[in-house]
């Protein structure tokens, strides 16, 4: 006997495919909603394309535990930079810079809040940014001390006319003019470990004395590594023969140069130990009853209307047995039907998740946050970070673990009964 459509059946029960739809829309629409958020803060989403291989090292911990010391510019200068295992690195400039930089407006009068990023220049290889303007400062620039920064196109559209030419022309914070190399698309806030409005190499001249420090000699850098999967064993070796070497030339301070490093995966799982307030794999005992909630719940709720409408439909299927049709037959229809209904509610659940991650975006991720106060402005979302492989792959798995536990369960019992059963039962 030849297989039914499964699309006539649907057809002649609108408001159950409307209830499954709905029903199913949601449960994805939440779920969708936190793997969305997760995948912003994962996947390699321009500027920060290295996210799956990088390693970031802010501190080195003594081999006693007892406390933890800054890393110097002059040990990524000197040791780090050496590295062979990295396919790149660079270094970042981390203190704490009070109540914030301002720029000076081009009225002279009025200042701007900015965020400024001290950095070097394989900062700009490190991470992929479009230049729309100019280029970023060189090495050359940088071991001369000259003052040359790239700014945003928010920053730029502040400083200058559209139709004016940034490049050349200055801009002015800390009681210094900075001369404009490089305009770059700004970045959105939701990449973390390169946002920022000014960018400016930590060595420009008489920079580190506005924030208190005699040269940049004296400043703590925060260092992030690009290792490609197949050397990242050779890369702790590589790191564990540094640590001797600096251990070799400071007798009192002893330390550990890997007990504090971390991939970015564990800093985005760290994180959301801060949120639920738990650490390690114990992370997992919170977020895996949220998830299962998300989805046995719902599939609770659309199993027993399948059960109700599988009672309706046995004589149907009672008669198409007598005509030769196969149990497994039987049950592979209805698995279709309703995995069409569940693939219909995950396309309409994944467009109401990015709905609400368009329209809430300034809480959403916030609630995810380690801190409340990073998203206070409204983050920009790109459309890198709303289409990705992952985003279907875990869409498309939803929707079929929903599937399964909704339909198959009730429809191969209902299928179990004798075909004179069915057939006594009124439509």
């Amino acid at each position: 006997m030849n297989r039914q459509n499964p699309i006539l059946p649907l057809k002649e029960a609108k408001l159950y495919s409307t209830l499954y739809i709905l029903g199913t829309a949601l449960a994805i629409a939440f779920t969708m909603l936190i793997a969305e958020v997760y995948y912003v803060k994962t996947a390699n989403i321009a500027p920060e394309v290295r996210r799956s291989k990088t390693y970031y090292l802010d501190v080195m911990r003594m081999k006693d535990n007892s406390r933890g010391l800054i890393i110097p510019p002059a040990l990524f200068r000197d040791m780090f930079q050496k590295m062979q295992t990295p396919e790149c690195m660079t270094a970042v400039m981390s203190f704490y810079t009070g109540d914030g930089d301002y720029m000076k407006l081009p009225d002279g009068i009025h200042d701007h809040e900015v965020k400024v990023k001290m950095t070097e220049p394989g900062f700009f290889r490190f991470f992929q940014f479009r230049f729309t303007e100019g280029a970023p400062f060189t090495q050359d620039d940088f071991d001369s001390g000259r003052r040359n920064v790239v700014i945003t196109e928010e920053v730029r559209s502040l400083l200058f006319p559209k139709e004016a030419k940034a490049v050349g022309s200055t801009v002015t914070f800390r009681h210094q003019d900075y001369r404009i190399c490089g305009v770059v698309e700004t970045p959105s806030e939701l990449t973390e470990k390169c946002v920022a409005d000014i960018y400016v190499p930590y060595a420009a001249d008489g920079l580190l004395q506005e924030y208190n420090f005699n040269s940049y000699e004296d400043g703590c850098v925060e260092v992030y590594f690009s290792v490609p999967a197949a050397k990242r064993k050779a890369f702790m070796q590589e790191m564990k023969e540094v640590e001797a070497r600096y251990n070799a030339m400071h007798a009192d301070e002893q330390v550990d140069m890997t007990i504090d490093m971390e991939s970015h995966y564990a800093m985005v799982w760290k994180s959301l130990g801060y949120v639920f307030d738990a650490w390690g794999d114990s992370i997992i005992w919170y977020v895996l009853p949220g998830v299962l909630l998300l989805l046995v719940v719902p599939a609770v709720n659309l199993s027993g209307m399948v059960a109700s409408r599988m009672e309706r439909r046995l004589p149907e299927m009672a008669i198409r047995k007598v005509f030769g049709a196969k149990r497994r037959t039987l049950l592979w229809q209805i698995v279709m039907e309703n995995f069409m209904l569940t693939l219909a509610g995950g396309l309409l659940g994944l467009c109401l998740a990015w709905l609400a991650l368009y329209g809430w975006r300034d809480w959403v991720f916030a609630i995810f946050a380690t801190n409340a106060e990073m998203y206070a402005d409204v983050p920009v979302l790109k459309g890198e970070m709303f289409f990705g492989p992952a985003v279907f792959l875990i869409a498309l798995i939803v929707c079929c673990t929903l599937n399964v536990l909704a339909a198959t369960l009730p429809a191969w019992l209902s299928l179990r009964k004798p075909i004179v059963e069915s057939m006594m039962i009124k439509k």
